[in-house]
């Protein structure tokens, strides 16, 4: 090829690609970029939802009480079973639910069966606290701290 060819060539591509790289940069941005939302926007999202949890110590002869001795032993299935039945018959724990047991079955944690709104937990919270501990059988109750994802600040 001659050089004189390959010089129109070059210009020919150079110029194409000049071309097209106009036809880009002229097209209207896309809707990529995110919206900031307004304070009244932020102010109308919904309230981060989550469950109340509680960590109980029961005492007594009562079934759940034998069901945290039975998960001491290191029963943890069969304790969990008769755990939930009896959180289900006793319209005391009536929106209560079983969690788990803390480690070596010393305690049970509780939570709230329904999520609860933030601004609604402290008084949820409170309430439960109260409830729980008025009944005989419990030989403390106290709130369980959940940590949960997000940002500080």
């Amino acid at each position: 090829m001659s050089l004189a060819a390959l010089r129109l060539w070059g210009m020919a591509v150079t110029g194409a690609l000049m071309a097209v790289l106009i036809v880009v940069a002229l097209q209207p941005e896309r809707a990529a970029q995110a919206e900031p939302q307004t304070v009244f926007e932020i102010a109308q999202a919904p309230a981060q939802t989550a469950q109340v949890a509680f960590i109980v110590r029961f005492q007594g002869s009562g079934p759940i009480a034998r069901a945290q001795a039975q998960a001491a032993r290191g029963q943890t299935q069969a304790a969990q079973r008769q755990v939930e039945i009896q959180l289900g018959r006793q319209s005391a724990f009536a929106g209560l639910c079983f969690d788990r047991f803390t480690v070596g079955g010393a305690e049970i944690v509780l939570v709230t069966c329904q999520a609860i709104p933030a601004n609604e937990r402290a008084r949820v919270q409170q309430q439960w606290l109260a409830r729980l501990q008025a009944m005989g059988a419990v030989d403390y109750v106290d709130a369980n701290a959940t940590a949960t994802q997000g940002r500080a600040g």
